[in-house]
């Protein structure tokens, strides 16, 4: 579960750090297929855009600014409301407007508070595209990211479910060595509520935003 949590941290934050400090190599052809080519390509070049978006961040000082600025970005990037809802399955149903909207507050700000520490530990990274292939409701892009520092460590991938949002995209899931981000996710929120409730769930979340482990 450690390496999990450490690995769900990086997939959010590697895709999007990578034209600063990362060797990036051109993405490769995608089949027409499902989705279709240029359903594909919009969602690589959505990627793309906000990378060059957040390399302008990243080169200026690191103060809390930046830092709120880079977060601004990931919010352009993740849905966080999807994420949310596929996370607590069917537990989702049974919760009222508000306690939704502070579960999806609370799961946006330990995402967000994972992304900033797991910055710095990306950065030696490097991704290569290799391709896309269609899902259900829109495009899965795909990556690996090997570490430039440790040859020998085997790459990560890294696959970004992604779904259309007007002219734009949203990831609503990303795959580390073909384990789900949603999945584990659920995994976790299922066990807590099963064991302590949820207010029960609420509470570990609150603390864990001043804690230093894993999500809950």
């Amino acid at each position: 579960m450690a390496r999990l949590s450490i690995l769900s941290g990086l997939l959010i934050v590697s895709l999007l750090l990578s034209t600063r400090t990362f060797a990036e190599e051109p993405p490769r052809a995608t089949a027409d297929v499902g989705a279709g080519a240029a359903q594909a390509e919009s969602a690589q070049r959505f990627i793309r855009t906000k990378h060059d978006k957040v390399r302008k961040v990243l080169r200026k000082p690191d103060t809390p600014k930046r830092a709120d600025e880079l977060t601004e970005l990931l919010g352009e990037f993740l849905d966080y409301d999807r994420l949310a809802k596929l996370s607590l399955d069917k537990e989702w149903g049974k919760r009222t407007p508000k306690e939704r909207n502070q579960f999806v507050s609370l799961l946006r700000q330990l995402v967000e508070r994972q992304y900033q520490r797991n910055m710095e530990s990306t950065l030696r990274y490097k991704v290569s595209w290799v391709g896309t292939e269609p899902i259900e409701t829109g495009v899965k892009v795909k990556s690996s990211a090997k570490s430039v520092k440790k040859k020998r460590q085997p790459p990560v991938t890294i696959d970004y479910s992604m779904s259309p949002a007007g002219k734009e995209w949203k990831v609503f899931d990303i795959f580390t060595d073909d384990v789900s981000l949603v999945k584990n996710y659920k995994r976790q929120f299922r066990r807590v509520i099963a064991d302590e409730g949820w207010n029960g769930l609420i509470d570990r979340m609150e603390k864990k935003l001043h804690a230093e482990d894993e999500l809950i």
